[in-house]
């Protein structure tokens, strides 16, 4: 079982601080052995984002002998000791990050004194990528010149001589854009946000993956993939780069808008300008911006290319160093569809869950479908619930800390074991957890591991169609506003409300996701009683045969809310949802489970039946623990020669088959109950 860890090691009560993460020493490598722990999410050698010469020496200088004694490593030993125990650290891109840090020196710059915590001990400056391209600092850092002999040029052929003024989004109106989400409360420091669009930057960044691949990094994790997405809400980029693509784009995509234009000189900052529009237009009213629906194209395009090109180098180049490439995966935040874009050049799926609650087993269902077949973890994005989960650690309380983490196992889903894990500067502290229960759970996992396939008993299939849901993020993409609260999966929230629906009503189903990378073909449709299309209104011509033909066979397919016109005879009344769940089961399902709204469940097949799965969220809010269920019944469409129960933590849970019938008792958090045939 692949368990993800958010390795980023930041000390507990102490600001989580990009990009340079603490140094690892040899118990922290010990504890992932201990807990199981064998994929190190954004581990190591992030330091790129200040600079080439900072990231060698975070890689390779020699540590002193007083860190020696406790077992500290640079980021080379680190790596190297991860491989021999089987573990994969990944290092980090940034790739929306460029940083700029206050520091203190010397008088002659010899010594570096202090460095981001100032403690008013020498002369103040300030150490980033600007500097490091200048080569202020030749006593303490190498030059840039040694990792580009010769020197960087950018596209009109000009040595480039500061690097930050070259990478650095620029506005309508020549503004940086500062990704500000990971920089810290009251402190000095800057974080701009590179344009990925700019081929000199593209260059910059395959230069630190080789150097991450000499120094043994066992992964490369790209952070915000998404770069060029997250400028254009903030008001766009509209660098040289910028311009000369999107003139490139519009020429191999012509469009009503483009047409009189004289697209061999066009230039799109200069025609807004020339029409009147500002920053401020695009923060507050982007949708009536001309072209603006090409140029949020234009920018999705260079989303993907980046990713490709930086995944196809780092496996060139480890392949002619190491002899095999090395693994590639991209942060795909919260699953959104624009993130399947990248995933096909991913080797491993990771991301950041959002909005994470108590209780989402639809969303883990979906996820699990997203990860396209492909081992993956995703780490926690912080909000009030994390927040008070850290708290109940501290407190000696793991019940909504355990339940976080077995949920969405229980779906295929994957949630990393936070270590020294970004709380996003909500406030001043890391998660980590009580390492004894993580040691006892990872235990437990490795035990039962031929419990968790990860191979879904359902009869119901609900389809989630890529390019209906892509087309409607990028409307509200274009129709958000500065600070507006957009909750995830609101894009495509009939479906995402169904799925939630289905598992609170204990329907089985599994999630298709349609894509043009994962099609909708009859074969996938063969074995399932019911199919269910939620604003699929994308679907083409063909795809909507599909699932006509099929229906004309199985009789039982529905579309809900927006549809294609050739599939309005299969809709179910919208005023009517909660019946959804009865007309399914009148299609049959292995396991119906009593109404307890308490217990959510899902249906592994194993080499000797199934296992049933059982997840507890009878929270007490006040206790801040789960309370166990006194009793649930199945019926089963199957007949088990015999039952055990697995539970974690240990409760006193029973399990009985009377007839088709499996009734339980006193069920705990989480419960497998295994029934072989």
């Amino acid at each position: 079982m692949l368990r993800g860890v958010h390795y980023m090691c930041w000390y507990g009560e102490d600001w989580n601080y990009h990009p340079s993460m603490p140094m690892k020493r040899l118990q922290q490598i010990q504890d992932m052995v201990d807990v199981g722990g064998n994929v190190l999410l954004w581990s190591c050698l992030g330091s790129g984002s200040i600079g080439l010469p900072y990231l060698d020496r975070e890689a390779n200088e020699e540590v002193p002998p007083r860190l020696r004694f406790y077992g500290f490593l640079n980021d080379r030993e680190f790596c190297e000791e991860c491989a021999k125990r089987g573990i994969t650290a990944y290092a980090v891109i940034w790739k929306a990050q460029v940083w700029e840090f206050p520091a203190e020196f010397n008088d002659d710059c010899s010594r570096l004194l202090a460095f981001n915590k100032l403690r008013d001990a020498g002369n103040r400056g300030w150490l980033g990528m600007r500097e490091m391209s200048k080569g202020s600092y030749p006593a303490l850092f190498k030059p840039m010149d040694h990792y580009f002999p010769g020197g960087l040029f950018n596209s009109d052929g000009e040595r480039v001589e500061d690097f930050l003024e070259e990478f650095r989004c620029q506005t309508l109106d020549g503004k940086p854009i500062l990704s500000a989400w990971v920089m810290v409360p009251e402190h000095d420091h800057k974080c701009y946000m590179p344009c990925a669009n700019n081929p000199t930057y593209m260059q910059y960044i395959k230069r630190e993956v080789e150097m991450m691949v000499d120094a043994g990094a066992g992964g490369i994790l790209i952070d915000e993939p998404e770069t060029q997405l997250i400028a254009l809400i903030q008001s766009g980029c509209f660098c040289k780069d910028c311009i000369k693509g999107f003139r490139e784009y519009l020429k191999s995509h012509p469009c009503p808008e483009s047409e009189g234009l004289d697209l061999d000189s066009f230039d799109y900052r200069r025609f807004l300008k020339a029409e009147g529009y500002r920053d401020d237009n695009l923060l507050t009213a982007p949708g009536s911006v001309p072209l603006i629906r090409q140029f949020l194209d234009f920018n999705l395009m260079g989303m993907e290319r980046a990713v490709a090109e930086i995944a196809a180098h780092a496996k060139e180049y480890s392949a002619a160093r190491r002899g095999k490439p090395i693994p590639v995966t991209a942060n795909m935040y919260d699953c959104l569809p624009y993130s399947a874009l990248v995933r096909k050049y991913c080797d491993t799926i990771c991301g950041e869950k959002d909005n994470i609650k108590l209780r989402q087993d639809g969303a883990y269902r979906f996820g699990f479908a997203f990860m396209q077949g492909k081992e993956g973890s995703f780490v926690q994005d912080p909000n009030e619930h994390i927040l008070r989960i850290v708290e109940d650690i501290k407190d000696g309380r793991n019940d909504a800390y355990i339940l976080l983490m077995l949920e969405p196992l229980a779906h295929g889903f994957n949630i990393a074991i936070p270590y020294g894990a970004w709380l996003k500067n909500l406030t001043k502290d890391s998660f980590t957890p009580d390492m004894r229960v993580e040691r006892e759970m990872g235990g437990w996992l490795k035990e039962h591991e031929y419990l968790f396939t990860n191979s879904f008993e359902a009869r119901t299939a609900l389809v989630y169609h890529h390019r209906s849901a892509l087309e409607l993020d990028l409307e509200r993409m274009l129709r958000m506003r500065p600070n507006e609260n957009v909750q995830p999966f609101r894009t495509f929230p009939t479906f995402h409300d169904l799925a939630q629906s289905l598992c609170d009503g204990h329907v089985l189903f599994n999630v298709l996701f349609v894509s043009e990378d994962q099609p909708l073909t009859p074969e996938r449709l063969e074995g399932y009683h019911t199919v269910i299309l939620p604003d699929a209104c994308r679907l083409s011509d063909s795809e909507a045969d599909i699932v006509l033909d099929w229906a004309a066979v199985h009789g039982r397919a529905a579309v809900l809310g927006e549809a294609h016109p050739k599939l309005e005879g299969l809709r179910f009344d919208d005023t009517k949802p909660s019946e959804m769940r009865d007309w399914i089961l009148q299609g049959g399902q292995p396991v119906v489970a009593e109404d307890v709204p308490q217990v959510g469940m899902s249906l592994h097949k194993t080499d000797k039946g199934y296992a049933l799965h059982l997840v507890n969220y009878n929270f007490d809010d006040v206790r801040r623990c789960v309370e166990p269920v006194p009793a649930m019944s199945f019926k089963l469409s199957f007949q088990p020669e015999s039952v055990r129960v697995h539970t974690f933590p240990k409760s006193d849970t029973k399990a009985q088959i009377e007839g088709d019938v499996l009734r339980l008792t006193d069920i705990g958090l989480y419960t497998v109950v295994e029934l072989q045939l």
